[in-house]
């Protein structure tokens, strides 16, 4: 099988297994993802067919907490993606390179020396490229709408001066408003990148969040006559 034959039954794999996850975390994502995953590989000297692979597994943890309820760690669906490889026919001797990389874009940290229970150097090179892939996706103007397709698909309100963005920056779960979202997590990823070339598709992603939030806060000051109950500026 090709490899884009190969990603192709892949995705079919994997959109089935994802079918409970949530709109943000959808087959759209992956496959943005995929791509992005794949062309940072290949400006890092990689293997961007590995690196593409590795994106369309990351997220089978997401299906698990629609279905529990609850934050589950990708190595806790370790299984479900080696499965999704398997289904695919992928090559075996790339699934536990691939699983690794995906365990390892939960940390902050992708040296194998600093982790001795860590992916070995080829795969945490590999995850690097996908956690940067991962970033950029929240980020710019795909990651505006993802955010508020995900808050509206929960509730959020766009913004509530009740309920400012947490000092603490991102929990996991529901927060204040989508515009406190942008603050707690959004607007922090790009010190989160780990690759050259995905710091430098960052810096346009991270201009177009802080962009988004002024005209925001200039309109809710349009609509209210003045700035106290405004979001606090990017």
């Amino acid at each position: 099988m090709s490899g884009a034959g190969a990603l192709r039954r892949l995705r079919e794999v994997v959109a089935a297994d994802l079918a409970g996850a949530d709109v943000a975390h959808d087959v759209g994502h992956l496959n943005r993802v995929a791509g992005l995953a794949a062309r940072l590989a290949v400006r890092e000297g990689l293997d961007g067919f590995v690196a593409a692979v590795a994106a369309y597994v990351h997220d089978h943890h997401r299906a698990a907490e629609a279905r529990l309820g609850r934050v589950v760690a990708p190595a806790e669906c370790r299984d479900d993606a080696r499965a999704a490889l398997r289904r695919a026919a992928i090559d075996e001797s790339l699934w536990e390179p691939v699983l690794d990389a995906v365990e390892a874009t939960g940390r902050y940290t992708f040296s194998a020396a600093s982790q001795p229970s860590g992916p070995g150097p080829a795969a945490a090179a590999i995850a690097a490229c996908l956690h940067d892939a991962d970033m950029l996706d929240a980020m710019g103007a795909t990651g505006i709408a993802r955010a508020f397709a995900y808050g509206g698909a929960i509730g959020e309100p766009l913004w509530d001066p009740a309920a400012p963005p947490s000092s603490e920056g991102y929990r996991p779960g529901p927060t204040g408003s989508v515009v406190a979202h942008f603050h707690e997590k959004l607007l922090r990823l790009r010190g989160e990148l780990r690759t050259a070339a995905g710091r430098e598709m960052g810096e346009r992603r991270h201009a177009a969040l802080e962009e988004f939030l002024r005209r925001f806060r200039d309109e809710w000051v349009d609509a209210h006559g003045d700035d106290a109950t405004a979001p606090p500026a990017p």
